[in-house]
């Protein structure tokens, strides 16, 4: 099961004229290294002698985002899952104005919170299968959803000015369908930030798939763009 759904109601009724956007994320040798534990566990931490600590699973992490001049006019529900004792997709985007339903698919009840304005998710615990809906509105915002009982689950909602959305898989590889034929920029974001990189358009055409491998260069994970 995809740990972020998009309405099927919204991505079939798409314009009569629409594209596709495929691509594979050229990825850097140098990824970043697994980060530390936020919250020290029952016991010390030791590296294995015999395997090695497997790379940071960077793509898990990243958003592939094509903006253009028009607002979405009717933003796709959006559905985030709680997977055992974590996101799912541990950073998700939605349109401004779309409606984000968090799920339960763990057996524990969690209370969850947006850091940034505690009034965005309904107080209360959300129950296993249970759902938890919210509304961000503003493009540009950036929600940490957290639950203080359980220091090391982490979500991050990044609100964008657009509805065409893709989730890089392990190797990579996105697509995006039904975009309006037209000049769109292709923006990347990684865990916490916008990645610094050149700005880079994409001319989606009336029919067909449109390709396009955005390179990342040597410091892309060396920090990131202000949050805009």
């Amino acid at each position: 099961m995809r740990d972020v759904l998009v309405a099927a109601a919204v991505l079939a009724s798409g314009p009569a004229s629409a594209g596709t956007l495929v691509g594979k994320i050229e990825l850097p040798s140098n990824l970043p290294v697994r980060p530390k534990p936020a919250e020290p566990g029952f016991v010390e931490r030791y590296e294995n002698p015999v395997t090695p600590v497997r790379p940071q699973n960077v793509t898990q992490r990243m958003v592939i985002v094509v903006e253009g001049d028009e607002k979405p006019a009717a933003p796709p529900r959006v559905q985030w899952n709680l997977v055992g004792e974590s996101f799912g997709h541990p950073v998700i985007a939605a349109a401004a104005g779309a409606e984000v339903t968090i799920v339960n698919q763990s057996k524990t009840a969690r209370t969850l919170v947006a850091k940034e304005d505690p009034k965005l998710i309904e107080p209360g615990p959300i129950n296993p299968s249970g759902p938890k809906t919210l509304h961000p509105n503003e493009a540009g915002k950036v929600y940490t959803v957290v639950d203080k009982d359980a220091p090391y689950l982490v979500g991050r909602l990044v609100v964008v000015n657009t509805q065409y959305i893709a989730y890089p898989d392990e190797s990579g590889h996105f697509e995006i369908e039904n975009i309006p034929p037209g000049s769109y920029k292709l923006k990347i974001w990684f865990d916490s930030g916008w990645i610094n990189r050149p700005e880079e358009n994409v001319t989606i055409s009336a029919k067909g798939k449109t390709d396009i491998n955005p390179k990342l260069g040597a410091d892309a994970f060396a920090g990131s763009a202000p949050k805009k």
